[in-house]
């Protein structure tokens, strides 16, 4: 009997730990979209850190024709709507096109279809908000496949730029994804 009585005491006195520690419960997004604007600055800058959230990227509000890279991408639309490899050789920097050229042939394509399928230009081609620092540039391109648009860079080759196939969003992601 003893015996009994100790073990109601026992699992009685479990039960009230148990139940008077319940703790937090984890809180869901939706309870989350009450949060003051401080909270919601600091997430937005944790996230401008982050690539892969493009949702989370702040709009550009000042938009700079690119002047001096204008004539390249709209080259580069140009010869991408046409199937011109010829004109698309001329306009990417020579590591650029070798590299384009070897994809395209693994594809069993010319650079000008692997590229139209891959990455549309559409009816929209526009660059702006360039960056030149002597025989570098960046500038965002914008197109069908990117209407928010993508910083891409740009070489200069025997005294003429170059499109190339890097872009600095690119190549964060595969920092990153080295990690």
């Amino acid at each position: 009997m003893r015996f009994q009585n100790l073990l109601y005491i026992f699992i009685f006195t479990l039960s009230i730990f148990l139940l008077g520690c319940p703790g937090e419960e984890p809180k869901t997004p939706e309870a989350n979209e009450n949060v003051s604007n401080s909270n919601t600055t600091a997430e937005q800058s944790d996230n401008s850190n982050n690539p892969l959230k493009t949702d989370a990227q702040a709009p550009r509000t000042e938009e700079k024709v690119a002047e001096t890279l204008k004539p390249v991408v709209d080259a580069y639309c140009a010869a991408i709507n046409k199937g011109d490899d010829a004109a698309l050789k001329n306009i990417y920097s020579q590591a650029s096109w070798n590299a384009l050229s070897a994809d395209a042939r693994f594809e069993g394509k010319t650079v000008s279809k692997y590229l139209g399928e891959s990455e549309p230009i559409g009816n929209q081609c526009k660059v702006i908000n360039e960056r030149i620092s002597g025989e570098v540039a960046e500038a965002i391109v914008i197109t069908q496949t990117y209407p928010k648009g993508v910083p891409l860079k740009f070489v200069k080759e025997n005294g003429s730029w170059k499109m190339t196939n890097q872009s600095s969003d690119f190549d964060a992601v595969r920092k990153n994804s080295k990690k």
